[in-house]
């Protein structure tokens, strides 16, 4: 009698934990993974959210293949609006991409937006007279990326709040923090890129909790791989991810959302 008790209690446990845990999924992807297929799949940033560095844009970028997997949970009619543009700040997120991203959600059928913006804002560095500074140390006094990325914040604290209350309550919002593209690679900048990267990362990570907005973290896969992950190494560097970088930062959204990457 003790051994049926102890199995039935056991029983109802597991029970309750299949049960929670099919509730967190419930809850966690409401909205996303509906009855209804279709919907809208917006992409916003600069120009790693537009695909540079990968080999083909449209599929082995990060954006691609989050709408590949989307996709196969949500069908061919899913549209996939990119709005991103290489080059683009958190201000010209506001002047150029917000507009249309704020009238696509007014048809309330935005599923996901994706973000990956900031980083371009610290290239006014490049006509700063203390950008020797920051090289050496971004804490050092003289660096204005403290400056800077204060107004960063405002602006994405604005950009993130204005999508939030815009989207209907089950529309995902994704943000991406910034991998330092460097690591590893031996490039002069590969100390002062870390340090600053984790200061604008500090910065998304404040403006994503005070706005509801979840964060896509693939700074581990790039830790030691900047020579791997990007075509800083390459006979023509340049410090955007490759396809392997792109599938990597693909991983942490779909994970966020409780994906894995296509094949």
């Amino acid at each position: 009698m003790r051994n049926a008790v102890l199995l039935l209690l056991a029983s109802f446990a597991l029970a309750l934990a299949v049960a929670a845990s099919a509730c967190g999924e419930s809850k966690s992807n409401a909205g996303l993974f509906s009855d209804s297929d279709g919907g809208v799949y917006l992409a916003l940033g600069d120009s790693v959210a537009a695909g540079s560095g990968a080999s083909d844009g449209n599929a082995t970028s990060y954006v691609g293949l989050v709408d590949k997997a989307l996709r196969e949970r949500l069908g061919d009619g899913l549209e996939l609006r990119s709005l991103a543009a290489g080059g683009h700040t958190t201000q010209d997120l506001i002047d150029d991409e917000l507009p249309a991203a704020l009238a696509a959600l007014r048809d309330r059928n935005v599923r996901l937006i994706t973000i990956t913006i900031g980083g371009n804002d610290l290239n006014i560095l490049q006509s700063s007279p203390d950008a020797a500074a920051c090289v050496a140390d971004v804490s050092d006094p003289k660096c204005p990326v403290a400056g800077i990325l204060a107004d960063t914040e405002q602006r994405l604290d604005s950009i993130l709040g204005t999508l939030r209350d815009a989207a209907a309550p089950d529309t995902r919002i994704v943000i991406q923090v910034y991998p330092n593209l460097f690591s590893g690679t031996g490039h002069p900048f590969e100390k002062a890129a870390g340090m600053a990267f984790g200061k604008l990362d500090d910065v998304i990570a404040r403006a994503a909790a005070a706005n509801d907005v979840r964060i896509a973290d693939p700074r581990a896969a790039f830790e030691g791989k900047g020579g791997e992950l990007t075509h800083t190494l390459d006979p023509t560097p340049d410090f955007h991810p490759n396809d392997a970088g792109h599938r990597a930062i693909a991983d942490a959204f779909l994970e966020v959302l409780g994906l894995s990457t296509p094949d």
